[in-house]
Order: C-alpha cells, then sequence, then structure tokens
C-alpha cells in the first residue's frame, strides 16, 4: 500500500489523472451531440448497449490503456528515475505490482465513469431537450457486462503495461495499441475467426457482437 500510495503521488503532477477523468467524457459528449443530432427520444438499450459499449469497448478502452500506461511509464523515463526508484528499500518486482495496480485500478475507474457520464448526460441533456431516453435503464446488465469487458481487458493491460515500462521512447507503446486496436477493427469487419486469440479482439467479443449487454 505504501507503494501504491507513493505512485498516485507521482501521477498526481502528470497529465495522467487528469487523462482518466477526461476521456471517460468523451463519450458523454458523444451521447450528448446524438440526441441533439437525432432530435428523438431513443431507448436506454440503444445509447448504452448499441452505442456507449461497443464505441468504449471497440476503440475508446484500448486506446485509453495504450495512453495512460505510457504516461505512468513517462514519469520515471522523462525523468531518468529508475536507478533510483530501483534503489529503493523494495523488491523490484513489488515496485512494478504497484504501479500495475494502479493502472489496473484506473482503467476500472475510467470505465465506470464511462458509464456514470453517459447516463448522466444522457438524462440529463435529455430531459433539457425533452427527449430523454426511456425503457430500462439495465443497470445490472451493463454493469455484469462491464466486469466482463474488464477482465477480457486485463491482458491488454498486461502488454500495454509491459511495452511502457520496457521502452522509454512513448511511441513505442501507443504503436502498439495502435496497432492492435485496428487488427481488433479489422477482425470485427472481415468476421474471420482466425484471430480469435488476439486480446484486442477479445476484449471486443466479450461485449457481444452488437455490443448489446444482453447478447454479450
Amino acid at each position: 500500500m505504501r507503494l501504491v500510495c507513493w505512485e498516485l503521488a507521482k501521477l498526481r503532477g502528470s497529465l495522467a489523472l487528469l487523462f482518466a477523468l477526461v476521456t471517460p467524457g468523451l463519450t458523454a459528449l458523444l451521447v450528448l451531440l446524438a440526441l441533439i443530432a437525432h432530435r428523438a427520444s431513443p431507448s436506454w438499450a440503444s445509447v448504452i448497449g448499441q452505442f456507449i459499449m461497443p464505441l468504449w469497448a471497440k476503440f475508446l478502452l484500448p486506446m485509453a490503456v495504450a495512453t495512460f500506461c505510457t504516461l505512468v511509464a513517462q514519469v520515471e523515463h522523462r525523468a531518468k528515475s529508475w536507478d533510483h526508484v530501483l534503489t529503493q528499500p523494495f523488491a523490484r518486482w513489488r515496485i512494478f505490482l504497484a504501479k500495475l495496480v494502479v493502472v489496473a485500478a484506473t482503467v476500472a475507474g475510467m470505465t465506470v465513469l464511462v458509464f456514470v457520464y453517459a447516463y448522466g448526460v444522457a438524462w440529463a441533456g435529455g430531459t433539457i431537450l425533452g427527449i430523454a431516453p426511456r425503457g430500462d435503464p439495465q443497470f445490472a446488465d451493463v454493469a455484469r457486462t462491464a466486469m466482463r469487458l474488464l477482465a477480457s481487458a486485463s491482458a491488454i493491460v498486461a502488454i500495454q503495461f509491459w511495452v511502457a515500462m520496457r521502452f522509454a521512447n512513448f511511441v513505442v507503446p501507443l504503436a502498439v495499441g495502435i496497432a492492435g486496436t485496428l487488427v481488433g477493427l479489422a477482425v470485427l469487419m472481415t468476421g474471420t475467426d482466425k484471430a480469435a486469440w488476439v486480446p484486442w479482439v477479445i476484449t471486443l467479443r466479450s461485449v457481444g457482437a452488437q455490443g448489446d449487454p444482453q447478447d454479450a
């Protein structure tokens, strides 16, 4: 816990925490823009299950993981402080585990914020515009699918974390994240099952073919 608190203290002076708070809001902004553009009252199933869930799983989550891991690693790489960090009176695996715990917890927190922001903005904006979403909000289904999504994304988190820690050049982990996301999208568009083992593909399929929580 001391190492985890130490890592959090270091992140306060970086863009990492700001990124974690702001990025989930992009999905809520897109929800609001969609409501304004359609000028109709959609169902919660279409807003969350068919729009927010697939958008987060297919594109924003993998890129958010890649970017956040890069920002966390750059705290040490940019300051060239690895020699100091690794000479602290803690086992090296504990130091890296503390960083990984912070990354994993933040990714989970971002996913929670995505749906909190989306529900809040869709309800508030829809109420003001007179087109608030209707029907069952599907809180339980969304929660179950979000947990499945996070479990399936653990491989992506592990890969991006290792790459970000291993390479000082920030371009490398970002390139890995972009390449993995493009592979996942290519598999989704072609419908092939030959790359089902790719972590980015596993994450996509964890939310179902259409992103509907009930279909996952």
